[in-house]
């Protein structure tokens, strides 16, 4: 075989392996949210927070998404930072982790968000 026999054999080759890493980094890598007030992320922002006042019996309210970040897999799992309302509570912070799978959304964690005060360190 010639050098351009081995070029047109190789350098496909060498192509087809590289998109392929390229392809894997980007299905597993989180990637942000450009834009929280897209109805969409809103309705999983809202399915979020009503799914974990029905598990522990709050009644909690949606305020706002603040940010957020997709990663895709075999669905799509969102990680969001919201901001809720509890009944006759002030608003405070939550990160949550929603996958979508199959057009059924599945609440993974919904966390406090806690900071911590300088006199602490």
């Amino acid at each position: 075989m010639g050098k351009s026999g081995f070029y047109c054999v190789f350098l496909p080759l060498l192509m087809l392996c590289l998109l392929s890493v390229v392809v894997t980094i980007e299905a597993g890598g989180w990637a942000p949210i450009m834009d929280v007030e897209d109805p969409h992320v809103r309705e999983v922002a809202q399915y979020a927070v009503s799914e974990h006042g029905r598990l522990k019996h709050l009644q909690l309210k949606l305020d706002k998404v603040v940010e957020g970040e997709t990663q895709k897999d075999s669905g799509i799992t969102y990680r969001l930072m919201l901001t809720v309302e509890e009944k006759g509570a002030d608003t405070k912070d939550y990160t949550v982790v929603v996958v979508e799978e199959n057009a059924k959304m599945h609440l993974k964690s919904f966390k406090k968000v806690v900071i911590k005060s300088e006199s602490s360190h």
